[in-house]
């Protein structure tokens, strides 16, 4: 408890820990004088910082849109395989800021300014190795608006992407996890739920994309089909699910004042 941004008053009394072990994602005791005190880490963060909430759901909006524009054959057709390539290359850049912001997010809540280690808070490992897999999402569209060889292509290009798409699905589970104060969790009544299992399918998605985008012999796609249609989906789910945080902070903050009232 020491290492959480809350700490319990020796006199409380009714305290209820929640959390998917071996984390603590949610606290709710009563004070000696009566007062109900509920605390939500993912809750807490985002109706703390809305306006850092609001800006982290746009930059992903907008990393999300130009993923989702991409794999469209019309789109490339009307701007070309050039422009197409750097349509990725800028949105993962925005994906990245957001990351980052997003990890920011979690140490500011926990006392720090830029960086801080808080290895007991779910949020800290989600929002780090999101902000990993960015970087590498960053190494493969950098490298794919060159000609590459055939024989660096499948280190350059589709490696980055397989390790970015598996720091995605292990982030958005995590995420999942936090927001659901257990490893699974059906709250379809809530929107940090609604989120984060987006996100979570977004990333499954990019999965199935990394996969269908390995690089073979003939410097072919193991399957094009996989490799587009996942990135469109993900890059759909995660949209959705950036719309829908940007006034988190506000529902947020609603969600702690019914906890305890």
């Amino acid at each position: 408890m020491r290492r959480l941004p809350i700490a319990i008053p020796p006199d409380a009394t009714d305290v209820v820990v929640e959390g998917p072990s071996p984390f603590t994602t949610s606290i709710t005791y009563r004070e000696a004088g009566g007062r109900l005190v509920h605390w939500a880490a993912r809750a807490h963060r985002k109706a703390g910082q809305r306006n850092l909430t609001w800006l982290i759901g746009l930059l992903f909006a907008i990393g999300s849109t130009c993923f989702l524009l991409g794999p469209i054959p019309s789109y490339e057709d009307a701007v070309g395989a050039h422009a197409t390539a750097v349509t990725y290359f800028v949105g993962s850049l925005f994906f990245t800021t957001a990351a980052y912001l997003s990890y920011l997010q979690v140490v500011r809540a926990a006392g720090h300014r830029r960086f801080g280690y808080e290895p007991a808070l779910m949020g800290f490992w989600a929002t780090l190795i999101q902000f990993v897999g960015t970087l590498f999402f960053n190494v493969t569209t950098f490298a794919g608006m060159f000609s590459v060889p055939q024989a660096e292509a499948e280190r350059v290009i589709w490696r980055p992407d397989a390790i970015g798409s598996i720091c995605f699905l292990v982030s958005s589970a995590i995420a999942f996890g936090e927001a659901g104060h257990r490893w699974f969790s059906w709250r379809p009544g809530k929107r940090d739920w609604h989120i984060t299992a987006l996100n979570l399918w977004g990333s499954v998605f990019f999965g199935f994309s990394a996969v269908g985008a390995f690089i073979l012999p003939d410097d072919s796609l193991l399957n094009a089909e996989w490799a587009n249609y996942g990135t469109f989906l993900g890059a759909a789910c995660f949209l959705v699910a950036s719309l829908l945080m940007m006034p988190e902070g506000k529902s947020a903050q609603h969600e702690l004042d019914t906890a305890a009232a």
